[in-house]
């Protein structure tokens, strides 16, 4: 049986209202909440109205907390439903933001290679903007924010399950948008194939 969650201090005094306590509970988890924001969003001003907006809106249900859990899953939720919010009454496209993409560039040192990365990399983001905005959420928490499935699941508050099946519909996707972006027109000459790394998106759903 595993050992229960020890009580955690911070939390105990953000829940009984001590301003100093929210301070430090913000810069503990205001990182966390703007990747997944900015990541969501595609810009780095709504990004921070979403932060600020999940931050005054955790303040005031503090007296929910539970200081034996973490509370960046309900952080989050809080972050995805606002951005998705932002999203929904947008319902145009999206620019990318060159100083915060959602896919980071693992570098390459050979020039040619690190171009066909950036294009990689830039064909996924855009394929990711086109994603239905509840997938967007799934593959950008898995992803951007590496959280396994039973954090997404809690974090959306959904079953495993529901997922599982955003996940498997969402790369099924991807790899159909890049399939498209990168194959020759009839009669042209091949061109680059997109990086290997951000292409094979799969993996076992456990």
């Amino acid at each position: 049986m595993a050992e229960p969650r020890q009580h955690d201090a911070l939390l105990v005094d953000v829940r009984d209202g001590d301003p100093k306590a929210f301070e430090a509970f913000y810069r503990r988890h205001e990182a966390a909440v703007y990747r997944i924001a900015v990541a969501l969003v595609r810009d780095a001003m709504t990004a921070e109205e979403v932060v600020a907006d999940t931050f005054l809106r955790a303040h005031a249900a503090r007296g929910r907390l539970d200081p034996t859990r973490s509370p960046l899953p309900w952080l989050q939720r809080i972050a995805v439903n606002l951005s998705l919010n932002h999203l929904r009454r947008r319902r145009l496209g999206i620019e990318p933001l060159p100083e915060a993409p959602a896919w980071p560039d693992t570098g390459a040192t050979v020039p040619e290679a690190a171009a066909e990365r950036r294009e990689t990399t830039a064909a996924l983001a855009r394929g990711i903007e086109r994603l239905p905005v509840q997938m967007r959420a799934v593959v950008v928490l898995r992803f951007v924010q590496d959280a396994s499935l039973a954090e997404i699941a809690e974090t959306l508050d959904c079953p495993v399950g529901t997922v599982k099946s955003r996940l498997h519909n969402a790369l099924r996707l991807l790899r159909d948008d890049l399939r498209r972006e990168f194959e020759p027109a009839p009669g042209a000459a091949p061109q680059g194939q997109p990086a290997t790394d951000l292409v094979d998106l799969g993996e076992p759903l456990r």
